[in-house]
């Protein structure tokens, strides 16, 4: 079993004061990890950077992410470190420990969201896992991603049906306090696995590899800057463009 952690680094902030640098200088030194934790007894992969997915974000957009898988061993405690967790379901989960159950309700209330993502290969077990969620937080339950819900607000640029197949979408979501904690992704064909791996250019993408490059994107606006289309964080940017 894997999953990944999403954790935004920025050296300025640890080095110098921000005011000796450049803003040029504070995006060179911001990097984004992508942590996949290990289970394993043997040691965890080296990391390795993710090429494709840095030239397609930041070819058409402000962010700069340097992003770089990486793999660490899982520790219960050390959760609440991180801001993001994308978790492949590939196993059918466990029976919450003490010790686990704990963890987790303390990475959620440090403001830490869970990405469940289908696993590349294997049966569809995303049912165990909305079932592994609800018994986290009794008296919760999971929501369909629907068309005016943040995470959704750039499918608009492609198709109508964006993620919604015969059977309705694959990602659901459990909100705590207004905000999606947890999000569920069901389907492979949308899965981190299949993402990291797509053929990504700033143009000319094909249809599948554009809603992977835009559900991705705004995935990482949403956890980073919460409802960012309402709070019109992007507007400066835009403004600047049109210039």
């Amino acid at each position: 079993m894997v999953g990944l952690l999403l954790s935004g680094s920025s050296v300025f902030a640890q080095a110098q004061p921000a005011e000796v640098l450049t803003p040029e200088a504070m995006v060179a030194l911001d990097q984004m990890e992508w942590r996949t934790l290990w289970f394993g007894a043997s040691p965890p992969p080296s990391p390795e950077p993710i090429p494709r997915i840095q030239a397609a974000i930041e070819g058409r957009t402000t962010l700069r992410l340097h992003p770089k898988q990486q793999w660490v061993r899982y520790e219960p405690e050390r959760l609440a470190e991180y801001p993001f967790l994308h978790l492949e379901m590939c196993k059918t989960p466990s029976a919450l420990s003490r010790q686990d159950r704990f963890a987790w309700r303390d990475f959620f209330s440090a403001g830490g969201a869970l990405f469940l993502d289908a696993c590349p290969e294997g049966p569809d077990r995303s049912k165990a896992w909305r079932e592994w969620g609800r018994a986290l937080y009794p008296g919760t339950s999971w929501s369909p991603l629907h068309r005016g819900h943040t995470l959704s607000f750039s499918f608009y640029l492609l198709e109508k049906r964006m993620l919604f197949g015969r059977g309705g979408t694959p990602v659901f979501l459990l909100e705590l306090d207004g905000r999606p904690a947890l999000i569920l992704n069901a389907a492979p064909k949308w899965g981190w696995f299949r993402f990291k791996r797509s053929p990504l250019h700033v143009d000319g993408n094909s249809p599948v590899d554009e809603v992977r490059l835009r559900l991705y994107v705004n995935l990482m606006m949403v956890l980073l800057a919460g409802d960012y289309k309402s709070d019109q964080l992007h507007l400066p940017t835009i403004l600047l463009r049109r210039r």
